[in-house]
């Protein structure tokens, strides 16, 4: 009996033996071709790099006894390697690790689906957290182990936790959550789902993906998202700046692929300065950010452009009741895509004969006619862009703005009144920029780039306006009252910037990145009365910056980032030094403690200018230390959050000093540029509760900004024109595909007057309700939404901040035209994606 179980076993281990043997034969084919067919014939499980791999061609007629003894006959001649993993046979290029056991890993995260580049991915490698790059690409060193246990997540997309070997320009794919087709099941992972915020001080990460579900009509999709979004001002409207943390007209820098957006009129908030076909990847920094990051006093949003589908045609399409916007990717080749967007409203969106009037009488005052203009206004933008990849892994693109834009609105005043008060505006923008992203072989990543934008702005105001008195019996008596006013105002702003950033790792807990830069600005300002020239300047300001930037993850539970910025004014012979510093610890698996502290300057200002009918007025300025002060801010920021089981709270303090404010006044009192500063503090709360599909957040922000000037009566502080006490903002957006339906609410305590500069009181509160539903059909070929939303469901009169204007009389009457927010608004989209 036992003689047969031995013959019967060593039957049965011939027979396995004999099954794995591997028999090849092949003439000059290359690596990859034959380890994709060695892996069909055989049922092995391979991971290898495919374009790496199809470099080399082999020739063998052999048999051999096991996959490991044909693989090891593969490779003995080149630089490539293998180990088994379990049943995997993981395939790697041999001077991919480095001797005296350092081993490196570089790569890219990318969309499993269009290819496309995730930036600012969220990495925790063996432990250890990391944020990729804008291109998605990441580096680092281990001197302990060539295996890496690596978790990405990104907005909107399943997470992913895998093992790696150290290696270069790994190619590391997420799945997104929209991807819908029922033969592909994820089981065990979450999504990342609307926002990202309390992993740094002052940082905030949007998922663009969900902004389209929010009440809208899509051509503001991304600011429509920010706005409801803790320390970004929603009351108010404002439509030519975000107002973030208390900043100032000017002081938050809009990149989009690295050239600056100045800014266009958008009278209504319903149509934004960013394509939403265009926008790829959202950051906001509120205050307090890393060196690398410069050039102003507020926040930062740094938008990221799409690169487009490298393997096949891609068509949108979306209509509304305002625009028509489409977009044309087209693949070039096998690594790169040309994107080609456009914008255009197809009809005038208002119609300036519609008015609304309301009067009051204040005590011991003139009578006050209060006016709302509805304006005429079209517009539309342009993106081209062109990106691509090489084999080695290197990344680069050009992309490109056209955009234009114009306002005007034509008042006809009657009853005791009689003339006509018209106000034009068009505005320009252009903007270009470039960018080579070499990677080297020792991990590091060195980025040439280059950006230039412009903003033309044309500004006419034309009044004529006739008031008739009365001899009491209804007659004139001709003694008439008559204002005359031909004003135009240009004001053209440009920047260029040149760069040059490193990124290496040095250690297996340090990330270091240096960098330079050099940028020059341009600014004109002209201003005309009835063709007669009455200012006419030119500035040109530039400047080197370098940066030094440090990422120390001291422990998994503490990290640590110091930097230094540097910026050398040519104009004015000057240095000025501003240090950066920021943590985080991860006080328990739920919580985590943030702080952040800085110096940060502006050299160009976008300075106020008071006439002398008491209105405001913007233009930009270069920083001249003589009438123009460079702005110096110090930003402080703690914030401690909870994130578990779905549910995130964040609290967030803050505190910002800024000096070198300007205003330029020019009245029947005196005609100069005085010089103030300003103090903010205030406080972010942020709830939000993912549950199942569907989402819901709730935000509070308590602020106080404070400002003095030269020319205040009494060197006290107070408050500035965009200062609010309060603010609430919540939102929910319910899930149920092909079905979607999204609700927001604002609460803003209100602004103070501009026109009672000596008062304390507020303007009316601020309230605002839309609603929105959206059905999604999908099928193989195309992709088929659309959408009814309802803006401003109450219809509550809202005011616009900063959008006053004054026509004075003698002293018996003055007009105050005042521009209403968005009424109740119904908006429509289709959306076809083909």
């Amino acid at each position: 009996m036992n003689q047969y179980l031995i013959i019967i076993l060593f039957l049965v281990s011939t027979s396995l033996s004999w099954a794995q043997q591997v028999e090849i034969n092949c003439q000059q084919k290359q690596l990859n071709e034959l380890l994709v067919e060695l892996r069909e014939s055989y049922d092995l499980q391979l991971s290898f790099d495919d374009e790496n791999l199809a470099q080399y061609k082999v020739s063998v007629s052999k048999k051999f006894s096991s996959p490991e003894n044909a693989f090891d006959y593969l490779l003995k001649d080149l630089p490539v390697a293998y180990e088994k993993a379990g049943e995997v046979f993981l395939f790697y290029q041999e001077r991919q690790a480095v001797t005296r056991s350092r081993f490196l890993l570089s790569g890219q995260v990318k969309d499993r689906l269009s290819s496309e580049a995730l930036p600012f991915s969220n990495l925790s490698v063996n432990g250890l957290g990391m944020v990729t790059d804008q291109q998605g690409m990441f580096s680092l060193v281990s001197a302990s182990d060539s295996l890496f246990h690596v978790q990405i997540s990104y907005l909107g997309y399943y997470l992913k936790d895998t093992v790696v070997k150290a290696g270069s320009h790994l190619v590391l794919p997420l799945t997104p959550s929209t991807y819908e087709l029922r033969e592909i099941q994820v089981e065990g992972s979450r999504v990342i789902k609307s926002l990202q915020i309390g992993n740094k001080a002052g940082v905030m990460r949007v998922n663009h993906q969900v902004a389209k579900y929010l009440p809208g009509n899509g051509d503001n999709s991304v600011f429509n998202l920010l706005r409801l979004q803790p320390g970004i001002l929603a009351a108010g409207e404002q439509s030519n700046d975000l107002v973030i943390w208390g900043s100032y007209e000017g002081q938050t820098q809009v990149l989009f692929d690295g050239f600056t957006l100045f800014g266009m009129k958008n009278f209504n908030d319903n149509i934004s300065a960013v394509n939403p076909f265009m926008a790829k990847d959202i950051l906001v920094l509120k205050g307090a950010y890393e060196a690398k990051y410069g050039g102003r006093v507020g926040g930062l949003l740094n938008i990221t452009g799409i690169d487009g589908d490298t393997r096949e045609l891609d068509l949108k399409l979306s209509l509304n009741n305002m625009t028509i916007n489409g977009l044309l990717s087209i693949p070039v080749e096998k690594r790169s895509a040309l994107v080609v967007a456009f914008r255009q409203t197809y009809y005038e969106l208002y119609d300036s004969r519609q008015l609304s009037f309301r009067n009051s009488r204040g005590v011991n005052s003139p009578a006050i006619t209060n006016q709302t203009i509805y304006p005429d206004y079209n517009f539309r933008d342009l993106n081209f862009k062109y990106s691509g990849s090489t084999s080695g892994g290197d990344m680069y693109f050009i992309s490109s703005l056209i955009a234009e834009d114009r306002f005007s609105n034509n008042l006809d005043i009657s009853d005791s009144w009689h003339g006509t008060y018209e106000d034009h505006e068009h505005n320009k923008q252009y903007a270009l920029s470039a960018l080579y992203q070499k990677n080297w072989n020792s991990s590091s990543r060195t980025k040439f780039s280059g950006a230039f934008s412009t903003l033309n702005k044309e500004v006419e105001t034309v009044r004529l306006i006739e008031r008739q008195r009365n001899n009491g019996n209804g007659m004139g008596n001709g003694n008439n009252n008559r204002i005359d006013k031909n004003q135009q105002l240009l004001n053209e702003v440009s920047e260029a910037n040149f760069s040059v950033e490193n990124q290496m790792p040095l250690a297996e807990k340090h990330q270091l990145t240096i960098g330079s830069s050099f940028i020059l600005n341009e600014v004109s300002f002209e201003e005309d009365s009835f063709d007669v020239q009455i200012v006419r300047q030119g500035h040109t300001g530039s400047r080197f910056n370098f940066f030094l930037e440090d990422a120390i993850s001291l422990s998994r539970m503490i990290e640590l980032k110091l930097g230094l910025r540097t910026s050398y004014s040519l104009n004015l012979n000057q240095f000025f030094w501003q240090p950066r510093i920021s943590a985080g610890i991860q006080l328990t698996n739920a919580f985590k403690l943030n702080l952040a502290a800085g110096i940060h300057n502006q050299f160009i200002n976008r300075s106020s200018l008071i006439d002398d009918d008491g209105n405001y007025h913007y233009y930009w300025l270069v920083c001249d230390e003589e009438t123009v002060p460079v702005l110096d801010a110090r930003h402080f920021v703690t914030g401690l959050t909870y994130h578990k089981n779905n549910f995130t709270f964040s609290l967030e303090g803050f505190y910002k000093e800024t000096e070198g404010l300007t205003s330029y006044i020019r009245n029947l009192r005196f005609e100069d540029v005085f010089e103030g500063q300003s103090k903010t503090t205030g406080l972010d709360v942020f709830l939000k509760q993912d549950f199942g599909a569907h989402s819901a957040w709730l935000s509070y922000t308590l602020s106080e900004t404070l400002e003095q000037f030269d020319y205040f009566q009494q060197p006290v502080y107070r408050r500035a024109l965009h200062d609010q006490r309060h603010e609430v903002k919540t939102a929910v957006l319910f899930n149920f595909n092909p079905f979607h339906f999204s609700a927001n609410y604002v609460y803003g305590s209100g602004f103070p007057d501009p026109r009672l500069t000596d008062s304390e009181d507020f303007e009316r509160d601020y309230h605002r309700l839309d609603v929105s539903a959206t059905y999604s059909w999908q099928t193989k070929s195309f992709v088929l939404e659309g959408g009814l939303s309802i803006l401003n469901l109450l219809d509550y009169n809202n005011l616009k901040y900063a959008n006053f204007i004054q026509v004075p009389d003698d002293q018996e009457l003055s007009i105050n035209l005042q521009a209403e927010a968005i009424p109740f608004t119904p908006t429509v989209f289709l959306n076809f994606s083909f």
